[in-house]
């Protein structure tokens, strides 16, 4: 894989400009929704702590809670403990950590087994190596850490050579790149398989999926809802297997608003 699609960002697409924002969803009555969070929801920000989680988008996901009888999800790759923290009265189904583990119905489960000693070791590892360049930021998970270098751009590839070597030497692991940031996580976890379990389970089975991510993480669980005859759609410029873009969670958020009414 080449370096600039192992940052996340994988080129610019040549999709005709008429294909951006140029959709309409679904029947609200006969829909699910399933949305990533960060560069989706919400913007991108230098550290993971510094978003900004306004009261349109706590707004939006309410009224989509109301009129949509609770088919509303949250698929991140931040912890469930994470996204509770910036959204604290939103009743839908969390699933966190990229699939490893879901929120719902006040029941939170583990989605998938790994060896958590492993864990605690890559995070050590990648602490101390952290230390060799301030501007990196090391993001402990329940089943895996990141390393993001969205402060220290210059240092992408010295980063990605590392977490590789990590990901060779830990059994049962791979590299997940994101925005900025490189990724640890067990081979078995994926936003496409947990969101499989939850598409099948009351009140979503039967309705039509429609699911807005940002970055590679989301191609999986784009590409299930593509082939589940859902609305697959990529916020942001990056080339994708969805039908469907908009350029923003600014965007996102006003599509949503009108979808709502």
């Amino acid at each position: 894989m080449q370096y600039y699609q192992m940052t996340g960002f994988m080129g610019i697409t040549d999709q005709p400009a008429e294909a951006v924002g140029d959709f309409k969803l679904p029947d609200p009555d006969q829909s699910a929704l399933y949305l990533d969070f960060d560069g989706t929801l919400v913007e991108i920000a230098e550290r993971p702590d510094d978003i900004d989680v306004t009261a349109t988008i706590t707004g939006i996901l309410d009224r989509a809670m109301e009129r949509l009888d609770g088919r509303v999800a949250l698929v991140s790759g931040r912890s469930i403990a994470d996204l509770q923290k910036f959204l604290p009265d939103f009743k839908g189904a969390l699933i966190g950590t990229h699939g490893a583990e879901m929120h719902i119905d006040g029941v939170h489960s583990k989605l998938a087994e790994f060896d958590e000693d492993t864990v605690r070791r890559l995070c050590r590892l990648a602490d101390d190596f952290a230390k060799l360049c301030p501007s990196f930021l090391v993001e402990h998970k329940p089943s895996g850490v990141v390393l993001h270098y969205r402060q220290a751009e210059e240092c992408g590839a010295l980063a990605l050579r590392f977490m590789e070597s990590l990901a060779m030497a830990a059994d049962g692991f791979r590299l997940q790149p994101a925005l900025m940031a490189y990724e640890l996580k067990p081979e078995c976890v994926g936003k496409d398989i947990a969101l499989t379990r939850l598409m099948d389970r009351l009140p979503f089975r039967g309705k039509t999926p429609i699911y807005a991510g940002d970055d590679l993480t989301d191609e999986p669980a784009l590409q299930l809802v593509e082939r589940r005859k859902g609305y697959a759609i990529k916020i942001g410029e990056a080339e994708t297997v969805a039908s469907h873009r908009l350029p923003d969670p600014k965007s996102l958020l006003l599509k949503l608003e009108d979808w709502l009414v």
